[in-house]
């Protein structure tokens, strides 16, 4: 015999069916759209492109110039290596993907470095101490740095020429959102290539031999300094 829909039970199952159903199709629908939205903003290219390469200098155009200091608490301008190949990697030891990377990256630079490429690490989101201390003990020997961010307040503002502090202005350009983060600078400032992701020592090496082989086309140059200004002095020297 088949069941009287009449009933006030059966009349309160009908509807909760109903409800829940119609709750279901609207969740799917605005789980749909927000997918729609973030493809278009990029989320499915956060780590390899997308919005954090957006962030980042363009490939084919001058690299901002850039100030931090080193760990021992010696300034370093971006720009005093101009005439020479520049890899920079922004990393950090609290970030996985640059633990895993950081023997091939290592085996890289000491391919390259002999060959005139310049590396600098420069560390995220974290003391540079740490970074340094991590990199030691994985056998990492290229030149390490302070997150721009931080260096600051290892600084003692009173020193800093007036041309460094538009230089440390030009620096918050650069909106690393990404680790690591690769980018390969030619000998006359010229962004070649931004890697969003870790690279096997072949790759690192291939990106490294591609800038080396660009001729420096600017003026004459001095002998090359990582040193931003002699006058500046640290607020405290960091250890290393």
């Amino acid at each position: 015999m088949p069941a009287d829909e009449s009933t006030p039970a059966n009349r309160t199952n009908g509807l909760s069916w109903r409800y829940y159903a119609v709750v279901a199709v609207l969740v799917l629908g605005i789980v749909g759209a927000t997918f729609v939205i973030g493809q278009r903003a990029g989320w499915n290219q956060i780590g390899t492109g997308g919005v954090n390469a957006r962030l980042l200098p363009k490939v084919g155009e001058p690299a901002p110039d850039l100030f931090t200091m080193s760990a021992d608490g010696q300034p370093m301008l971006l720009s005093a290596f101009r005439g020479q190949p520049v890899w920079i990697n922004f990393w950090g030891s609290w970030c996985e993907p640059c633990q895993a990377e950081m023997p091939a990256i290592e085996a890289a630079y000491k391919e390259l470095q002999p060959q005139g490429l310049v590396m600098l690490g420069i560390s995220q989101k974290e003391d540079v101490s740490q970074s340094v201390s991590y990199a030691q003990a994985a056998g990492a020997t290229f030149p390490i740095f302070w997150d721009p961010s931080m260096v600051w307040a290892n600084v003692d503002p009173a020193s800093v020429p007036e041309d460094l502090r538009q230089v440390a202005k030009d620096t918050k350009s650069w909106q690393v959102n990404n680790q690591p983060t690769h980018i390969f600078i030619d000998r006359n400032g010229i962004v070649q290539a931004v890697i969003l992701s870790p690279m096997t020592t072949e790759q690192a090496v291939s990106y490294g031999k591609e800038i080396l082989k660009i001729p420096y086309s600017g003026p004459a140059l001095g002998p090359a300094t990582p040193e931003a200004s002699s006058s500046v002095s640290p607020a405290a020297s960091p250890t290393a």
